[in-house]
């Protein structure tokens, strides 16, 4: 497929200033997003899943986590990840990680940073499509409802550094964020069994970034996370699909071909690692000023 000739794409126009990023200027913030009532603590180890089979779709009655957004600060700089869905430069992240920036960057290693000409953000989940002027090797997304205890690999930058994330999808909630932002979307829940590099902190800054199945294929954005708990929370791959239609984009289907045959409690942190290096996922930069 290709891109519609009658491409209307862009809901906010974004300010771009073509030049190196700058050094931690004691400004700089990692994903204003936080579960409430949080505290450090180690990974959960052996959390069950909440059923057996096929996770079907978010009911009213799902129970209800609660997240806080922060206000941006002037003046600050912001990062999350992101990751290509398109080789022509379309690319998914978190609605948080793009709202109210001043200037959106995707972060090149030992390049200049490439400016983000375009952002549009879904109204009821926490999740953005972005536009370059470029592009590069792009995952494919799977739209299939997941399956209870499915294994995970989260792929970003926690706390602004590479890292990788294997997981298990336990469950469903519904995410409330309170803040800077106010809405509710069903999301799923993973359990965390293992960080490389291995941390008790935050993964403040992998907010966007994909979460891979066994084959390779993207089954959430990770959009936030419970230290205390051990448990990460992604947003639906349909949220992407929403996006997709609503501005009659079709995407190039030349997907980047995962080795699956690292997706292994031992070697997984090595598929993120040729992710970073090929740009399929990247870091994104939020400036306020």
């Amino acid at each position: 497929m290709r891109i519609s000739a009658k491409f209307t794409f862009i809901l906010l126009a974004v300010v771009v200033f073509v030049g190196e990023i700058s050094k931690d200027n004691g400004n700089k913030k990692i994903d204003p997003r936080t579960s409430i009532r949080e505290s450090p603590f180690t990974p959960l180890p052996d959390i069950r899943p909440e059923g057996l089979g096929t996770i079907g779709p978010g009911r009213t009655s799902d129970r209800e986590i609660v997240i806080a957004e922060e206000e941006r600060k002037s003046k600050a700089e912001y990062t999350g990840t992101a990751f290509s869905i398109d080789n022509n430069g379309f690319w998914i992240t978190a609605r948080h990680v793009t709202n109210n920036c001043d200037q959106l960057l995707i972060a090149r290693p030992f390049q200049r940073p490439l400016p983000i000409e375009g952002v549009a953000e879904h109204i009821g989940s926490d999740v953005s499509l972005i536009k370059t002027s470029r592009g590069y090797p792009p995952l494919d997304v799977d739209y299939n409802l997941p399956i209870f205890n499915q294994e995970g690999f989260h792929y970003g930058f926690p706390r602004g550094k590479p890292g990788a994330v294997y997981s298990r999808l336990i469950g469903r909630r519904i995410m409330k964020t309170i803040g800077a932002n106010n809405y509710k979307e069903t999301v799923h829940v993973w359990a965390e069994k293992k960080r490389i590099p291995n941390s008790n902190e935050s993964l403040g800054g992998i907010s966007g970034g994909p979460i891979l199945n066994k084959d390779g294929k993207v089954v959430g954005i990770h959009v936030a996370g419970s230290l205390r708990r051990g448990r990460s929370f992604s947003s639906l791959p349909s949220n992407i699909n929403d996006l997709l239609n609503k501005y009659n984009i079709n995407i190039n289907p030349a997907f980047k071909m995962v080795n699956t045959a690292e997706l292994n409690t031992s070697d997984f942190s090595n598929v993120g690692n040729k992710l970073r290096d090929e740009l399929t996922v990247a870091q994104v930069v939020c400036r306020t000023y």
